[in-house]
């Protein structure tokens, strides 16, 4: 019998965990990675980008947090965050941007679903987080959203429409031809993966 997968999922909203961050010593470009899990798919992105861009990586899973603290323990360029990516993602890039870095790449890969409505709001991408974040984030940042689950590929496309982000780019191939371990045992099984690029446009907010 084939064990079946269970993903263990971590309500954001139970962990009010605060960080503060100035900044990388340097102004180079930088790449996020929200819920780097064990970190593979970060650390093939570190292996190609190591000696040109900053990477920031959120995991709210501590024990999966503290894994990454060791691996990467010895990179200057890489700095590992837990708590809620949502509550912290401003603490945390704004003060990069104010530096003169930008903010090039954004992945949200395989998030939590939370399919019941009243769960949604624990999903990293909700309109509160859109309302905030478009207020400072850089235009031209690009961010990378991945799922298996079909439901919340379309409503998270449903909201950012609502938001009036309507220039979505979807694509077939693993970014950087790089799969997390989810990806690449939701494909074994034959599971189809959705995939959009984005851009969130500045507002006065």
């Amino acid at each position: 019998m084939t064990k079946r997968r269970i993903r263990h999922h971590v309500n954001p909203m139970s962990d009010r965990t605060e960080v503060e961050f100035e900044g990388f010593t340097d102004d180079k470009p930088i790449i996020v990675d929200v819920g780097a899990a064990s970190g593979e798919f970060i650390s093939r992105l570190i292996e190609l980008k190591n000696e040109t861009h900053n990477f920031v990586i959120f995991e709210i899973r501590k024990a999966l947090a503290k894994k990454l603290v060791e691996i990467f323990k010895d990179y200057k360029n890489v700095k590992v965050f837990t708590g809620d990516a949502g509550r912290n993602f401003k603490s945390v890039l704004l003060p990069c941007i104010k530096s003169g870095a930008k903010i090039e790449e954004i992945f949200i890969n395989f998030p939590d679903p939370w399919f019941k409505d009243r769960h949604k709001k624990r999903r990293f991408i909700n309109e509160k987080f859109l309302d905030n974040v478009s207020s400072w984030i850089q235009e031209d940042t690009v961010w990378i959203f991945q799922t298996d689950q079909k439901i919340l590929f379309e409503e998270t496309l449903e909201l950012l429409k609502e938001k009036g982000i309507d220039k979505m780019q979807f694509f077939r191939v693993s970014p950087y031809n790089t799969q997390t371990k989810w990806e690449a045992a939701k494909m074994e099984t034959g599971d189809k993966i959705y995939r959009m690029k984005f851009n969130i446009i500045k507002t006065n907010l």
